[in-house]
């Protein structure tokens, strides 16, 4: 997947992406996804923040948690249906 993707999106956004991707079904805290992905605290946050807003993941309140998880729309099924 990350192949067909490679040049058009940020390197560490496609690290974030592929991961909600692969584990589509799991919730990640932050700093798991962070370490998951391989990219810093502070750059997740912010990519995370643009994928929730363009409805590439969803973000679930858990107190005062959040907890992230891929999306489950029809944008998400065209582009993992192309990958």
């Amino acid at each position: 997947m990350p192949s067909l993707l490679e040049g058009l999106v940020e390197k560490k956004t496609l690290a974030i992406f592929t991961i909600l991707i692969k584990n589509h079904s799991k919730l990640f805290h932050l700093n798991s996804l962070a370490a998951a992905a391989k990219v810093p605290v502070s750059s997740t946050a912010r990519i995370i923040k643009g994928l929730v807003k363009h409805n590439f993941a969803s973000e679930i309140k858990i107190g005062k948690i959040s907890v992230y998880k891929l999306a489950d729309n029809q944008k998400i099924k065209k582009i993992t249906g192309v990958l």
